[in-house]
């Protein structure tokens, strides 16, 4: 795994665009275990770009997430609210730019947080794989096609 890592010089932080996400655009569907995970990446506008999340099977819906990534600075920032089907609010987490290539992201918690780390990888036109570390064990990768 070989990460393209600027550095920004003013401020010692990774950096990137929202530009460079490019290739995440878009309604996407795929496998988590025996159930299915939906998001819709909105283009870049207004220093921002945002998904909804949703994780279930045929017979229900079991978490809902809202994802902001945020430029700012000449880096990137995502904001990560998780609720459940209610919407009664599970997680609330922001993460910043760890590693970034012209096929990949990845952001990082902080070292208490829920989730360690979150990796976008284009696999192709058509395909993603978005990784989600609990710690490093507890990895859960979810195989999406783009809709």
């Amino acid at each position: 795994m070989c990460y393209v890592i600027l550095m920004n010089d003013k401020t010692n932080k990774l950096s990137a665009t929202l530009t460079d996400l490019h290739w995440m655009v878009g309604p996407w569907s795929g496998a988590l275990g025996p159930q299915t995970v939906e998001e819709a990446w909105s283009a870049p506008s207004g220093g921002t770009m945002s998904t909804m999340v949703r994780l279930g099977d045929p017979d229900a819906t079991q978490m809902i997430e809202l994802m902001v990534i945020r430029e700012q600075d000449n880096t990137l920032y995502l904001h990560l609210r998780q609720f459940d089907p209610t919407l009664q609010l599970r997680l609330a987490q922001d993460m910043t730019l760890a590693a970034i290539t012209e096929d990949r992201v990845r952001f990082a918690g902080d070292s208490d947080a829920t989730i360690q780390t979150l990796t976008y990888r284009s696999v192709g036109p058509s395909q993603m794989e978005v990784d989600v570390a609990f710690g490093e064990d507890a990895v859960v990768t979810a195989a999406l096609q783009r809709v």
